[in-house]
């Protein structure tokens, strides 16, 4: 088995059981805060006035104004964050997400703000979604050229992560209506950026070397 992917001290998917639960938690309090003021979730989301707007900033990576988005979020978020997981120290998992959280929805919406550009509706773990594709995806396909040495199973998650890829490159070219294409692109080269960087620059060790 390929040292690289080999999971030594697999915390077996607790960090992204959390992150599950967290936007499942998020989304329940967006319905009851959007229920006690007769609004939806979505007119919550895009309230124009203070606090509500600063709070939406802040809490943003964690909304997702509509079941479907949360569902389309944790599609790619349960299987590509435990991928992630069982290669990689949770510190690293942890950042990893909360960085692309932070420009999916935050700093990278509001610079094409800045530029004159409507990025739309920059809310959601849809971004860290991508993020996490998109890393899984560039890792996995920086080891082919150790395929002798790489078992069925991480044959099985190089596959997986290159559909992925290519479904979300397809997302992005044809998105539905009112998707942040930004948010989503960031995401994904926040992904890729990390997968190369995985080789190169790490302030720990792969877990999976041994």
């Amino acid at each position: 088995m390929s040292d690289r992917f080999r999971p030594v001290s697999p915390s077996h998917g607790r960090v992204t059981l959390a992150l599950t639960f967290g936007f499942v938690l998020a989304y329940r309090a967006e319905q009851n805060v959007a229920y006690v003021l007769g609004i939806s979730p979505r007119q919550l989301v895009t309230l124009d006035t203070f606090p509500a707007n600063a709070l939406t900033q802040v809490f943003a990576p964690l909304l997702h104004a509509s079941g479907d988005h949360l569902v389309a979020t944790l599609v790619w978020v349960v299987p590509f964050g435990y991928f992630l997981e069982r290669r990689r120290p949770w510190q690293d998992y942890v950042g990893f997400v909360v960085v692309a959280g932070f420009l999916t929805t935050t700093l990278v919406p509001a610079l094409f703000v800045v530029g004159g550009v409507a990025p739309g509706l920059g809310i959601g773990g849809s971004g860290v979604a991508h993020a996490l594709v998109g890393r899984e995806a560039t890792a996995r396909l920086r080891s082919l050229h150790r395929w002798r040495s790489l078992p069925r199973v991480e044959w099985g998650i190089a596959a997986v992560a290159t559909v992925g890829l290519g479904v979300t490159l397809l997302g992005l070219a044809d998105p539905p209506a009112g998707t942040s294409v930004v948010g989503h692109a960031t995401g994904l080269v926040v992904g890729v950026v990390a997968g190369v960087g995985e080789r190169y620059v790490s302030a720990t060790p792969d877990r999976s070397a041994g």
